[in-house]
């Protein structure tokens, strides 16, 4: 736990943060998925699975274009995931799960499903709408 009296909603959200990862990471290493990569698949399995650009995830994940390619590639040479050129664009690379990649991102969402009723379950559905509201209010501010 960080403790920064200085900076209470700091270290309030940087202990939150750190303990949410830690419960993801805890259930995504059983699965062989890397840090990270449970964000690329939840992003694909949306919309019943269908393929979406490089460029649609990188601003889904509010990533750089860079960091999408290279994580595509990865998953690409383990079967993950599966790249073709858009027919109507051909300079787009769409990506799509492919069956073995779609088994796991439904099982990387079970995991993430556990650990949203762990972390939320101390919190009535009204704490929880007012610290989703929290939330992005702080985040809009840090983004301007």
């Amino acid at each position: 736990m960080l403790i920064f009296n200085e900076f209470p909603v700091g270290a309030a959200t940087l202990n939150v943060v750190a303990a949410h990862r830690a419960k993801t990471e805890q259930g995504l290493r059983k699965l062989g998925v890397y840090p990270g990569q449970e964000m690329l698949l939840m992003a694909l399995l949306q919309d019943g699975a269908t393929s979406k650009s490089q460029s649609t995830l990188a601003a889904q994940l509010d990533v750089d274009h860079s960091t999408i390619a290279k994580s595509v590639r990865r998953m690409a040479a383990a079967g993950i995931v599966q790249t073709e050129r858009s027919a109507q664009d051909g300079r787009v690379t769409l990506v799509t799960l492919t069956a073995s990649g779609l088994t796991l991102a439904s099982r990387v969402k079970t995991v993430c499903q556990h650990v949203e009723q762990v972390s939320t379950a101390a919190l009535s559905p009204a704490e929880q709408t007012t610290y989703i509201q929290l939330a992005a209010k702080m985040t809009a501010a840090l983004k301007k």
